[in-house]
């Protein structure tokens, strides 16, 4: 288990780099990088490079519970020292809703592409980690509440879901306008190549305080799949270079998008992203119940056994360890298995004020943890001169209301550089469950001249 958590920090802090600031960017028509939520949504160039390593750096936060500022509030100083501890007590907000934590990482390596008349071809190379976490209310009420008064009877569930998957996709698009420019649709084939996942099947342990008798009740049934270099044996693990660059799975994914001009104002558009599995081969370890459902009874030790009166020898503590173990005992192997990609969809329409000008409505939707993640945001989207392309959102999600973003694309000449944000004041005060950030630098040439 000790690995496990090793391999989360490795995922989710060794890229400085994938977030969900596609809110905003999924309207700023010159910025190549929004093709990642709808291939069908071309730049408005002739061809563009993205500046190999720094065309996209992107990075997301997301919680329907947990804020920037009561994290921070909970690391409470030390009495008599210089250092902080993590005080659980101070985050009684979560206790009454379920909180999942979202982490997501994004590096663009290569990016680059071009035109011939009404069709657009790209390729590009992008490092990706999703890093989700459950975390149950239950958890939290036995830490603020306890197990007795009105809890006792109540079954807490401690069904905590991990999942990390970090991969690299290497896509080849296309993209074309059809029916005089009404339509237009585009597709990315992605060869992927896993590096590290965690894969979370089940991790349900129940709790229980019998009302009447007092005695503990607990039942678990385990299974997580996971592949990391970390589980490599000590023969891999002598060669570094080989151990980082060698996939432990393979696959393929999918993004489709499609654009159609309802009226010369209304334009409607949807995309579905990341749309696929990977197999994972290498250095893979499964972790399974022995005994599924199993449950432990605990009533107590009988302090006679430590006393002198009893006859059975004191095993009091050692019988609740081996009860414990034979509960909690866990199965290791090494088989295959295949995991998803964790895909989203978009729904979009926009109106056009003019040229220059549109208000746009986006709705997207994903799921995790056998739940529905949707939002919903509304944007106002400009060209002010070939110079600067800005857009400002507003975001509703689950649990989070209070997400304005803004998008600025900055043209000189050919060098193109953009910044993307879906929420900014909640970054400026502190008090945000959701922020994410993309920035990078592009080259393009042949953009229209109505811009």
């Amino acid at each position: 288990m000790k690995k496990i958590f090793i391999m989360v920090g490795f995922s989710a802090l060794g890229y400085t780099s994938m977030a969900q600031s596609n809110m905003t960017l999924y309207n700023m028509e010159p910025i190549p990088q929004r093709l990642s939520v709808n291939p069908a949504l071309a730049p408005d160039c002739k061809w563009y490079l993205g500046t190999p390593g720094i065309s996209s750096t992107d990075f997301s936060f997301e919680s329907n519970a947990l804020d920037f500022k009561s994290l921070s509030n909970a690391f409470v100083p030390k009495a008599g020292t210089d250092s902080f501890v993590f005080d659980i007590t101070k985050l009684s907000s979560i206790l009454d809703k379920e909180t999942y934590v979202s982490l997501g990482i994004n590096q663009e390596w290569i990016n680059f592409g071009f035109r011939i008349n009404k069709s657009m071809f790209t390729f590009g190379v992008t490092e990706k980690v999703k890093t989700r976490i459950g975390i149950p209310n239950d958890l939290f009420k036995l830490v603020f509440e306890g197990n007795g008064g009105s809890n006792l009877g109540y079954n807490f569930n401690f069904n905590i879901a991990l999942d990390v998957l970090h991969t690299r996709e290497y896509f080849l698009g296309y993209n074309r306008s059809m029916l005089d420019d009404k339509l237009k649709i585009g597709g990315r084939l992605k060869y992927v190549q896993g590096f590290n996942v965690i894969d979370t099947k089940k991790n349900d342990i129940v709790f229980r305080t019998d009302p009447n008798s007092f005695a503990y009740k607990v039942t678990a049934d385990i299974e997580v799949n996971s592949s990391s270099p970390v589980f490599a044996d000590s023969a891999a693990r002598s060669d570094l270079v080989k151990l980082i660059t060698t996939p432990g799975g393979e696959g393929f994914g999918i993004d489709l998008g499609a654009s159609y001009d309802l009226t010369d104002r209304i334009v409607l558009t949807a995309s579905v992203v990341d749309v696929g599995r990977i197999k994972w081969t290498n250095n893979v370890r499964n972790i399974k119940s022995k005994n599924p459902g199993a449950s432990f009874e605990y009533r107590g030790i009988d302090i006679r056994e430590y006393t002198g009166n009893s006859t059975s020898g004191g095993r009091g503590f050692e019988a609740l360890a081996d009860t414990l173990l034979d509960v909690f005992a866990l199965d290791t192997s090494h088989t295959s298995f295949s995991t998803g990609l964790l895909g989203e969809f978009y729904v979009g329409g926009n109106f056009k004020l003019n040229d220059r000008h549109n208000l746009g409505l986006l709705l997207n939707g994903s799921f995790y943890n056998k739940k529905f993640y949707p939002s919903m945001t509304l944007s106002v989207n400009s060209e002010l001169g070939r110079i600067l392309a800005v857009s400002a959102s507003y975001t509703m999600m689950r649990g989070s209301f209070t997400n304005f973003g803004l998008g600025l694309g900055f043209n000189f000449g050919p060098e193109q550089f953009y910044l993307v944000s879906d929420n900014l004041i909640g970054l400026a005060t502190g008090n945000v469950n959701t922020f994410s950030a993309r920035f990078g630098w592009n080259h393009t040439v042949g953009r229209k001249k109505n811009g």
